[in-house]
């Protein structure tokens, strides 16, 4: 039986849900995958099994004709949404022009960078292209140092900037856990994850002492020569944590005060995704070295390195290929990301981005005072995740069984959520409707009632 478009579903009667999850067809590849490919794909590709056929806005069909609504766009990649037409078409024409052709200029590049040019924070206006969120962090690592003539960095606990040796060196958590030895030169101070503050203080009261701990981390743990600080505005990886604004102002402070630069990583929440354009606009802050990334292109490939053309014009960082990476400056990827923005902007997705998340996370919280096993719900705009724990008065998180089995719960009512971990990351498409949210918000409300039951919460 021929199946129907996506675009003609109504959106009520979603998701739907035809064969066990994941159905035969998806059990199929993923069988034929297996014989050739590395097993470290990602928590949600090997826990689901599926394997998937097409998508669009805020929803996506496997290869078995099971329907779900996503909330998680992709790896926090689609802010306008799977396949948006306006996008789609701004690749078809432009990769029938030229797949590659290296970095020479053209006109939708040039067109593009005017209009990001416009977009940036301010101090912002000159650009490097790149691919992968972690080759693009790499290259603001080399502008840091091309500008400052420096070589160290302080980066957060619980920062996530990519998986190649120098963002993987400045990472906090467990992903770099194994493969050691890390770049030297790179120091890390305690973030403000105020549900579990890593100075076992209390917010407001402790007037953001994990700001100030920066001071001694450069005293002690540096030799003076740091080019900047880098952190991501949210943390997104390390569990959606949204400091407070003091905390942003503080950090710029001892950057001034010491002629160190502040690098914000805004790969993950650029274009849009914590109901601002970019994350940096909750705060007081002017950001010297901008990486941007995931959304910023609507899932085609595109990595950005912005500052200003005074940091960029240092050698070596000015020299012939000083900046270079072989796709970047794509005429496809410009063409994505000038799409990208136009459509952001042309259909207020910022906004309804900022409105639709507050709906969002104001249900989560009615959700928390109905499951005991949610610890904590935060987040901005639609970048938010829901803290499970064992028990609130100790905090003491669910295993990764007990993340996964909810996982599972979630995924087989037919709603895909971005990680299958005790914290679990919430994170739809800009283009989301109430509909499809509540629908989500209802299975999810149900899956965790399963698992509370399977676990005897309560």
């Amino acid at each position: 039986m021929e199946e129907i478009p996506l675009k003609n579903l109504n959106h009520a009667e979603m998701p739907q849900i035809v064969t066990e999850v994941p159905g035969p067809r998806s059990r199929a590849i993923r069988t034929r995958e297996d014989k050739h490919i590395s097993p470290g794909l990602s928590a949600v590709a090997l826990i689901s099994g599926l394997a998937m056929s097409d998508g669009l806005g805020a929803l996506v069909r496997d290869v078995d004709g099971n329907i779900f609504i996503d909330f998680s766009s992709g790896a926090v990649v689609t802010v306008t949404g799977h396949s948006h037409p306006k996008v789609v078409e701004a690749i078809q024409s432009q990769i029938g022009k030229f797949v590659h052709i290296y970095d020479y200029g053209s006109d939708i590049r040039a067109e593009f960078l005017d209009l990001l040019a416009e977009t940036a924070p301010v101090g912002i206006d000159t650009f490097q292209m790149f691919t992968a969120g972690a080759e693009t962090v790499e290259g603001g690592m080399r502008l840091a140092k091309a500008a400052t003539k420096q070589h160290e960095f302080i980066s957060l606990f619980r920062g996530f900037h990519g998986k190649t040796v120098g963002a993987l060196s400045a990472m906090g958590g467990n992903y770099k856990k194994g493969f050691g030895p890390l770049a030297a030169g790179i120091v890390q101070t305690p973030n403000a994850y105020c549900y579990r503050c890593p100075l076992n203080l209390t917010f407001p009261s402790c007037n953001v002492a994990c700001a100030d701990f920066i001071e001694n981390v450069f005293e002690q743990q540096t030799t003076g020569q740091v080019a900047a600080v880098m952190l991501e505005a949210i943390q997104g990886a390390g569990g959606v944590i949204v400091p407070p604004a003091e905390f942003m102002t503080k950090i710029q402070a001892f950057c001034k005060r010491n002629n160190i630069l502040l690098f914000v990583d805004e790969v993950l929440t650029s274009a849009g995704r914590t109901g601002k354009m970019w994350a940096t606009d909750h705060y007081d802050i002017q950001p010297d070295i901008i990486t941007m990334g995931k959304g910023i292109a609507s899932g085609f490939p595109l990595g950005i390195v912005g500052s200003s053309s005074k940091l960029m014009e240092n050698w070596p960082w000015n020299q012939y290929n000083g900046g270079t990476s072989t796709f970047g400056g794509s005429p496809v990827s410009a063409a994505a990301a000038l799409a990208t923005l136009k459509v952001i902007k042309e259909e207020n997705l910022v906004e309804h981005g900022a409105a639709l998340g507050f709906y969002i996370k104001s249900r989560l919280l009615l959700l928390k005072d109905k499951h005991i096993s949610i610890g904590d719900v935060r987040g901005v705009g639609m970048l938010m995740a829901i803290e499970f724990v064992q028990s609130r008065d100790t905090k003491e998180r669910i295993t990764q069984e007990q993340a996964e089995f909810l996982y599972r719960e979630i995924l087989k009512r037919g709603v895909l959520v971005a990680s299958a971990a005790p914290i679990m990351r919430i994170t739809p498409p800009l283009v989301l409707d109430e509909v499809l949210a509540d629908r989500a918000l209802d299975l999810i409300d149900e899956a965790i009632s399963a698992f509370e039951s399977k676990y005897h919460f309560g």
